[in-house]
């Protein structure tokens, strides 16, 4: 799964809007005269960053919506929504009718806010009233238009509007917010059924609904799902993030119906063709490389190698081109994790570095280059290398994310054979995990950490008693 990353503990595939040094904060900042004055101009619009108090109190001063855009540093979907389709022209009179909020969901101080509108994958957008009732939610990336369908969902919303279709969906938007999954798949199968032709919304629909049964293990309901609308979701990322989740669930019932899976999964490799093919479709470069991604996945599991191969050489072509031509350091960071693994795939991991050194030095403060640079030489089996740029990575990285990078460190310690520095590195995982926000932590995680750091510090049975003096 190269795009939706679901929400865990661990793992909480930055735009010119400026950043605030991690710190600890309180969730409720104190309120300023003018709540409106935070907001900065990016693209035609004007964004609150990481003050939710800030942006829901200039929501009420101004009696219009809210719309929050969930984010992290490290999602190149959410850096490539803020530098494409964000900045597009035709928001320019959204500014007026809504309130523009970003928040990076590895901030503590951003932590209360996310724990009441949680994010189903990397990014997640919210359109919220004045007094914080979910109107419209939009998971992944969007085209131009679906963004606009989705803000004027949320304005009908408002306005009492929403029946048939469009009200099942708010129903299942919001049952999704509030933790309860079944309403939600039942809300979102009403309102499929009940959707006109052409439904603007049905796409966003779909990949709710197949994401849901996915979580919820149901793999032959969502591998049916796909049989039904594989080809009927449109020509924008959600049809992408459909064939996603279509060909993970089709991957948990290989061993039982391995003549279904082979048809599902040549139907997405269609359909991918279809959509990567086509330059007419909605899709980002971002989008197409992650549909590229996908589609070279699936010709692996079908036992396809070179088809494999050629499509991450066209893919490692599109993001070499993409970065060359981006407008500033943090667009062309947009495509670092997209080049890392594809270089890597073709085992070609060293001829990156450059470019990965180079985002390093034009994006000092922000950890996710160096943790990315880290990864290549880790791959490439440059350990000291791998050490050294992942150890800058954790001094700059805050939040869920520090504990993967941490994580990182270790497996490049345990490489290396240095047990000392794994242990160390596993008990600062641990010490993180603790200080995290309950809503950014479990219990389980912490215990998942705390056994491998006894399980580091075990004797090897196999290993002979040190001799006694």
């Amino acid at each position: 799964m190269y795009r939706l990353l679901v929400l865990t503990p661990l793992v909480m595939f930055a735009c010119s809007r400026d950043r605030e040094a991690p710190g600890k904060s309180s969730d409720k900042p104190a309120a300023v005269a003018d709540p409106c004055s935070k907001a900065k101009p990016h693209g035609p619009l004007a964004w609150i960053a990481d003050d939710y108090a800030s942006a829901i109190a200039c929501a009420r001063h101004k009696q219009v919506p809210l719309v929050l855009d969930l984010w992290a540093p490290w999602c190149h979907t959410c850096l490539s929504m803020q530098s494409t389709v964000l900045v597009d022209k035709a928001f320019e009179a959204d500014g007026k009718r809504f309130v523009f909020a970003s928040l990076d969901t590895d901030r503590d101080n951003n932590a209360a806010a996310v724990a009441k509108f949680p994010p189903g994958a990397w990014p997640t957008f919210y359109v919220i009233s004045p007094d914080e009732v979910v109107l419209a939610r939009f998971v992944g990336a969007a085209s131009v238009a679906q963004f606009k369908a989705f803000l004027d969902a949320g304005v009908r919303a408002l306005a009492g509007g929403g029946v048939g279709a469009d009200g099942h969906l708010l129903a299942a938007e919001r049952a999704i917010a509030s933790k309860d999954p079944a309403k939600g798949e039942a809300e979102l199968e009403a309102a499929i059924a009940k959707a006109p032709a052409g439904w603007s919304r049905q796409p966003d629909a779909l990949v709710t609904l197949i994401q849901l049964k996915s979580k919820r293990k149901d793999h032959a309901g969502c591998v049916t799902l796909a049989e039904t609308w594989l080809d009927k979701t449109g020509t924008a990322a959600s049809a992408s993030d459909f064939l996603t989740y279509a060909t993970g669930c089709a991957d948990e019932l290989v061993k039982t119906e391995p003549e279904r899976v082979q048809k599902l999964r040549e139907r997405a490799v269609a359909r991918w063709k279809q959509l990567t093919g086509d330059p007419a479709a909605q899709l980002s470069v971002d989008d197409r490389s992650d549909a590229l991604a996908n589609l070279r996945s699936t010709y692996e599991a079908l036992g396809k190698p070179t088809e494999a191969k050629a499509t991450a050489e066209a893919q490692r072509a599109l993001l070499d081109e993409a970065a060359a031509k981006a407008g500033n350091p943090m667009a062309a960071s947009t495509y670092n994790w997209h080049r890392a693994e594809v270089y890597v795939y073709l085992q070609r991991p060293l001829e990156l570095v450059p470019a990965l050194q180079k985002s390093v030095a034009d994006l000092p403060d922000d950890y996710d280059p160096p943790a990315r640079l880290g990864w290549v030489y880790w791959k490439a089996g440059k350990l000291d290398e791998a050490a050294k740029a992942t150890e800058r990575a954790i001094k700059l990285a805050y939040g869920p994310r520090k504990v993967r990078v941490l994580n990182q460190r270790s497996e490049i310690a345990k490489a290396q054979g240095d047990k000392a520095a794994e242990t160390q590195y596993r008990q600062e995982i641990v010490k993180t995990l603790k200080a995290l926000p309950p809503s950014q932590t479990s219990s389980d995680a912490i215990a998942s950490a705390e056994k491998a750091v006894v399980e580091l510090q075990t004797p090897d049975p196999g290993m002979p008693a040190p001799a006694s003096k």
